[in-house]
């Protein structure tokens, strides 16, 4: 008898599973080949940007890729699909999401290890750009969904950043289990007044995970002077709640190594960033009620 109930307690626990997830702005990520669609500096008769550049830039992503070891990585400023699965390509990511609008300049990715289940986009009105792509996945049976964004620049006007926030909430109606993560080019904030995300926070109740962070730690961008922390990680309260799936506790951090100097700043060479000007943000979740957080 002990023996039969050893071996249900050890098939309870084996199915417990813990995944990492992480998010990152890769910053102009353009092929060699020029369609027209690139932004200035990246047309190849610019004369700033060659197939050396591009195969060295793709040589430094793939190693923080590599490096960070997420289960499921969702990737901002993409060029096209070609670009991802060449990211993809000698390495564990089995499966390759990539979208993006037409005539567009860079679009969205996700790097996974794990079979997406669905795939879903949601295009932002009057927006050429920053389509919101919305991955489902299945994790011991328990489901849930990843949203990978990259909003409008505020230099680019309010408005669109407003239109993309609510293209994101209508996206989250009736989601269970929601995981958003990205760049949204607003910084962490409580208020209200310009804080994009205040209604998907506190009228939604989506936990920014900027919250279990010091706030000198708070920061994912940190090239030309400026420490800003607009890409962000947000669970929805069922995972807080630990439902099916949690939030592991400590889990969330900036990945820094290898990538800043002795002042948290981006690593660079002729004042341009080696890999990217922002940095990888990396948190867990766990199929494992026992990880959940006791706030």
């Amino acid at each position: 008898m002990r023996a039969i109930i050893l071996v249900l307690i050890l098939s309870v626990f084996s199915f417990a599973t813990t995944i990492k997830i992480a998010s990152y702005n890769v910053n102009n990520l353009f092929d060699a080949l020029d369609n027209g669609n690139e932004y200035r500096d990246f047309k190849l008769k610019s004369g700033n940007w060659n197939e050396k550049k591009y195969t060295q830039k793709i040589k430094n992503i793939k190693k923080v890729i590599i490096a960070i070891n997420a289960d499921i990585i969702a990737l901002q400023e993409i060029e096209n699909e070609e670009v991802l699965k060449e990211l993809a390509k000698n390495t564990a990511y089995k499966y390759a999401t990539f979208k993006t609008t037409k005539n567009a300049p860079v679009g969205l990715g996700v790097l996974s290890k794990i079979k997406p289940i669905k795939t879903e986009y949601f295009a932002v009105p009057n927006v050429k750009t920053r389509d919101i792509l919305k991955l489902d996945f299945s994790v011991d049976g328990k489901f849930f969904s990843l949203f990978n964004v990259h909003f409008p620049a505020y230099k680019n006007g309010f408005d669109k950043q407003q239109r993309a926030e609510r293209t994101l909430r209508r996206a989250l109606e009736n989601v269970k289990n929601g995981v958003i993560v990205g760049d949204f080019n607003t910084p962490y904030s409580k208020n209200s007044g310009k804080n994009l995300l205040y209604h998907i926070q506190y009228a939604k109740q989506y936990q920014n995970l900027w919250e279990f962070l010091k706030p000198k730690e708070r920061f994912s961008q940190n090239a030309y002077g400026k420490k800003r922390a607009i890409d962000h990680a947000l669970l929805s309260p069922d995972i807080i709640n630990s439902v099916e799936i949690s939030y592991v506790c400590g889990s969330y951090k900036v990945y820094k190594r290898g990538l800043v100097d002795a002042n948290d700043y981006a690593l660079k060479i002729n004042k341009k960033p080696i890999f990217s000007d922002h940095l990888p943000i990396v948190f867990d979740l766990s199929t494992d009620k026992k990880e959940k957080c006791k706030k």
